[in-house]
């Protein structure tokens, strides 16, 4: 049964009248403001912490879990990109070396048109060089006949 307003002030008056007002007044202070049955014992008090940290270790379990899910999958898609990453690095590089030994191609055609014109203009040079020395000995050596 529980106590209602009215009749906790009931009791403090006839203490006051009975006991005096300040004793009244601690005495009530120690009553509970509800029944004894909703007062909380140290068994509950302890089923409750015990209940409660139960279902926290629980929880932390299953966001453990996830994390792992979630950590295990962004290792998965780190690894897919750094795989399309190296694909792409490899390709690149590739193509580029593709168009290096091709300009290296049309520089090394150049160049050897260029030296090929040089040796030319050499032996040109050096035939009719021989010429005109055959020419001027055989000039002399009629000349001295």
């Amino acid at each position: 049964m529980s106590i209602t307003d009215r009749q906790r002030l009931k009791l403090l008056r006839t203490l006051e009248t009975v006991i005096g007002p300040e004793d009244a007044g601690t005495l009530m202070d120690h009553l509970p403001p509800v029944t004894w049955a909703n007062v909380a014992t140290v068994d509950h008090v302890s089923s409750v912490g015990h209940q409660t940290a139960t279902a926290l270790r629980g929880e932390m379990q299953v966001l453990s879990t996830q994390l792992r899910s979630e950590m295990n999958q962004l290792g998965t898609e780190l690894r897919t990109e750094m795989n399309e990453l190296g694909t792409e690095l490899r390709s690149e590089m590739n193509e580029f070396g593709i168009q290096l030994r091709s300009e290296i191609d049309q520089h090394g055609s150049r160049l050897e048109a260029t030296i090929e014109r040089g040796f030319r203009r050499q032996i040109l040079a050096l035939v009719t060089l021989g010429t005109a020395w055959f020419a001027i000995a055989t000039t002399i050596l009629q000349l001295a006949k």
